[in-house]
């Protein structure tokens, strides 16, 4: 795999010992950033290799794609390219859920704004500058199930292609259309261990059994399963993320995704965000199932906001997020609306 991103250099900057630098470099900030520790677990599904949900499966296009984009991120060829390598979609705000921290709370339910067409153009535009992984999202892409299979199958050629559900409604039927138009990963939420919880934190007596039957449904046609997880302080505290972890082992879901709750939509304006003593506490987690082998037939564990220190936010600068009226953002917490292509990214302080 790293001999394929040197390769990938090698052809981009058409010297050996340059390319050789610039991956090393790579490797340095990836190592820099997990603490120099060496990680546990991959996933071979499909045919290809995986570590987490941030970078596309090797071997493929989509990983090729967004390497070299990686590679043009630290070290540029010339000023017309820029180092994007993942753009979310919210390809429309109708979703059957009224979740308690719905982050798009303001525009939830708004008419789809966009074709399919108008969709594929703007997409056309990142993929060709090199952005190598698509995340349809919403509302909830279910919602718009025939376009969101007309994006998939025209970009499956060329890039890593994923969404982030609610899973609801997704059939094996619907699995099976999503797997043969190219979907290769979907993120899916599960924000409680306990059915009747969760599916009060979700507003919907069936969010729990949909959420189980998408990760069966998916897992059956060989697509790679997320949950993303976005824990409130008090299930921080009455040690929920454990248990949970504990019910995504039964699963035998391979990644879990702890998002921070946030200030935004549903939450706005009330005390949401985690203490310093959560982080801690969801990044000692984080650790000690990645890192620690007495662990290794548990999920990854994964905890971006841990790593803040060591890599900011790539919002505005390694990912966009493209909202369903075509407005660019640099993620989906940062409302500062971005030019169409960006010349000069923004770090996203979100």
């Amino acid at each position: 795999m790293v001999i394929n991103i040197w390769w990938l250099g090698v052809k981009l900057y058409r010297n050996p010992l340059t390319a050789f630098k610039v991956v090393k470099h790579l490797i340095s900030d990836f190592q820099e950033m997990i603490g120099n520790k060496k990680l546990v677990r991959a996933f071979k599904i499909d045919g290809r290799y995986a570590w987490d949900m941030f970078n596309p499966a090797w071997p493929s296009p989509g990983f090729n794609s967004f390497f070299q984009s990686h590679l043009q991120e630290i070290k540029p060829t010339n000023q017309n390219q820029f180092g994007l390598r993942r753009l979310l979609i919210a390809i429309t705000k109708r979703c059957p859920l009224a979740c308690e921290h719905c982050s798009e709370a303001g525009t939830l339910y708004n008419n789809d704004v966009l074709s399919c067409d108008e969709f594929i153009s703007r997409i056309d535009k990142y993929v060709s500058q090199g952005v190598g992984q698509l995340i349809y999202s919403g509302g909830e892409p279910l919602s718009r199930f025939d376009d969101l299979l007309t994006m998939l199958s025209r970009f499956k050629p060329s890039c890593d292609q994923w969404i982030y559900t609610s899973g609801f409604g997704l059939t094996l039927e619907k699995a099976q259309q999503l797997k043969r138009a190219g979907l290769n990963g979907a993120a899916i939420s599960l924000d409680n261990h306990l059915e009747k919880s969760h599916n009060t934190f979700r507003g919907s007596s069936k969010s729990f059994f949909w959420v189980h039957e998408a990760v069966k449904n998916l897992q059956e046609v060989g697509v790679l399963v997320a949950l993303n997880v976005c824990p409130t302080k008090a299930y921080i505290e009455s040690g929920g993320v454990e248990e949970l972890i504990e019910l995504v082992k039964k699963w035998n879901v391979p990644i879990v995704n702890l998002l921070e709750p946030r200030a935004v939509g549903n939450y706005q304006d009330k005390d949401v965000e985690l203490d310093i003593q959560h982080k801690e506490h969801l990044k000692k987690i984080s650790d000690q199932f990645n890192f620690e082998r007495e662990f290794l037939d548990y999920p990854t564990v994964l905890f971006p906001a841990g790593y803040r220190k060591a890599k900011p936010c790539g919002g505005g600068i390694s990912y966009m997020l493209l909202d369903y009226d075509g407005t660019l953002y640099p993620c989906p917490f940062c409302k500062v609306k971005m030019p169409e292509v960006p010349k000069q990214a923004a770090l996203c302080e979100a």
